[in-house]
């Protein structure tokens, strides 16, 4: 690279280290800007917003609240902030349901895993005791076990946080504050 262009270089990511942080002052506020042109809203809407929300809000602290600041026709925001928030809350609670489904689902089949794994290492231990040879046999069990062991624990401990993450980001959109606009910033549309 020639130095004019090296300068270039320098100077672009200068440029972007600074949009970054200033982009990062305002996504760590814990609002989301969404900008409703239309007014009419319907389930589909909701789950749009419910992606959206999801989306904007993946890299915020779970401690953190949440608060989504709607812009729009400012006569019909009385009555539409309501019915989004409604909207959403109505939507999120099948989300939940199923999230909670696939956690007991994941904690069945850890169980059930270890289990598995448990019996072939005993049998595997058990193999070992009788006068006959199958070290074959006996290292195969031993292998499967720890395969169906290091299974449930992964499902338990990495599958299941998954879950309980994205249960944790619903439930904060559920309690989210549902607010009118009244500050410019980065804006998503609902349609």
């Amino acid at each position: 690279m020639n130095k004019t262009s090296l300068e270039r270089v320098k100077v672009e990511t200068r440029e972007l280290d600074r949009r970054v942080k200033s982009y990062s002052e305002r996504a760590d506020d814990g609002t989301v800007h969404v900008k409703a042109d239309d007014t009419s809203f319907a389930k589909q809407d909701a789950e749009k917003l419910i992606e959206l929300l999801e989306e904007r809000t993946r890299y915020l602290p779970l401690r953190r609240g949440l608060s989504v600041s709607i812009e729009g026709p400012e006569s019909e925001m009385k009555e539409f902030i309501p019915r989004v928030r409604n909207s959403i809350r109505d939507s999120l609670v099948p989300l939940v349901y199923y999230v909670d489904l696939d956690l007991k689902r994941l904690a069945r089949l850890s169980v059930i895993l270890i289990v598995v794994g448990m019996l072939a290492m005993g049998s595997a231990s058990i193999l070992t005791e009788l006068s006959f040879n199958a070290y074959a046999l006996h290292e195969i069990l031993v292998i499967a076990s720890w395969v169906f062991i290091w299974a449930a624990v992964e499902t338990f401990f990495f599958e299941r946080r998954k879950l309980k993450n994205r249960k944790h980001h619903l439930q904060r959109i559920y309690s989210a504050e549902f607010t009118t606009a009244n500050q410019k910033g980065s804006t998503a549309t609902l349609d």
